[in-house]
Formats: structure tokens, sequence, C-alpha cells
């Protein structure tokens, strides 16, 4: 494991060497951990020269990083908020009425709440019903991504199925039965497309062997790019 020391504040890291760079990447992940990547060759003495002049952006994105964390899973349920869907933030509006409800339309999440409920309860009503939103049209977009890729394959999966997978983007069973986490629905299209591709490559190799993701960049050349979004930015496709 790497890590700098940037006055009193220790910044693990991860450090790929790669040789398509000719400087130093950088990313920070919602671990607060940072991705480095430096060109094949390049020695300690100037990774750190260079880490440590990049220094105030390291720590200010770490600061920042901190704050879209706490926004993402502290949402109060109320107008004005911002909730993901496909790559994109999308504005709520809560309006007054009878039965709670939540619809998606022009562009906006549509809320309504019982008249007499405080601002502190839409948290106890809204969420669920963001929830099943979010899992009705995870099953629709999954679907729709699934029968853009099956022309690649010669087995089709016996069943797809949307479901809280807690620690997993997506499975694939030894029965060719597919199950994908709702939450990936928040990502933009491409991203889901490499969960998708990821899992029907599957039907085809069980194992995460050589051959295996050899058949994903032979659909996806740019898969890997994709997986380190995901790898970064996960933590943040909450609700």
């Amino acid at each position: 494991m790497h890590s700098i020391q940037i006055g009193n504040t220790t910044v693990p890291y991860d450090l790929i060497f790669t040789g398509r760079k000719k400087t130093i990447e950088l990313t920070i992940g919602h671990n607060n951990r940072m991705t480095v990547k430096a060109p094949e060759g390049m020695t300690e003495d100037a990774l750190t020269t260079n880490l440590f002049r990049r220094a105030k952006w390291i720590i200010n994105n770490l600061d920042k990083m901190d704050e879209v964390i706490e926004y993402e899973s502290n949402k109060e349920f109320i107008s004005g908020e911002k909730y993901l869907l496909r790559g994109r933030r999308y504005r709520l509006k809560v309006n007054k009425g009878d039965e709670p409800s939540l619809k998606f339309l022009k562009g906006k999440f549509h809320a309504t709440i019982p008249i007499d409920v405080p601002e502190s309860e839409y948290k106890s009503y809204l969420q669920p019903l963001f929830l099943e939103y979010y899992h009705h049209k995870a099953e629709q977009v999954i679907d729709e991504r699934v029968k853009k890729y099956i022309k690649y394959f010669d087995d089709e999966p016996s069943l797809i199925k949307i479901q809280d997978l807690k620690e997993k983007w997506g499975s694939c069973s030894k029965k060719n039965q597919l199950r994908f986490n709702w939450k990936i629905v928040m990502a933009k299209t491409s991203i889901i497309d490499y969960v998708v591709v990821h899992e029907m490559c599957h039907l085809r190799f069980k194992d995460h062997s050589k051959q295996y993701w050899d058949s994903i960049k032979t659909i996806m050349p740019d898969y890997e790019q994709r997986k380190e979004w995901l790898r970064v930015n996960g933590k943040l496709l909450t609700v």
C-alpha cells in the first residue's frame, strides 16, 4: 500500500504504472483513497515530487468528496434536492395532496405528500417510493440493454432479475440467471452497459479468467475505464 503525508493528512493511494501516460493522473475515490496512474519507468522520487506539487488539489478534492458523499447519503427528500437517474441529477418537487406518490415527468421528480405531514417526516414517506421507482426503472433499462448486447452471445439468460445485491452490481448463476443491483440505474448508460456485459460474459465463462476479460474487451474495448469509474464512484449511487 502506498501513501503520502500532506501536513497532518495521510493519503493512501493505489499506484498503477501504464505505458499510455506521459504525466501522472489522479482520481479520488469515495473512501478518500486516491488512484495514481503514472508513466512506466517513473522513479519513486519523481512520483513523490509530482504528488507534492499537487498537494493543494489533493486536499481540496478530498474535502469535496467528503461533501458529496455526505450530501448523497443524507437526503431529506424535500423540494430542490436532486436525485440521480442514468447519470444525470434531476430536481425533486414536493406538493401537498392526499395519498403519497412519486412520478418522473418533464425532467423532474414530482412527489405528493399528505397535507398533515411535516417536512421532517418526508423521508419516511418518499424514500420507499424512490426505491420502488428505481427498482421498476432498472427493470426496464436492464432489459433494454441486455437486448442490445444479446447478439454477441450464443446463450440467453434464463432469468433477469433486479434486486438489492448489497455488495455486488450483478451476478450470473450456473443456470445463467442474471441478477442486477437496482442502484446501477442511477449511473450513466455507459456504466450500466459495462455491468450488463460483465454479467452476460459469464454466460460463456463462469470465472474471471483471461478468456473472460478478453471476451469483454472484444465487445467493449474501453471496459477498464468504465470498471474504474464504478470502483471510484459506486458509493455515490445511493438514495
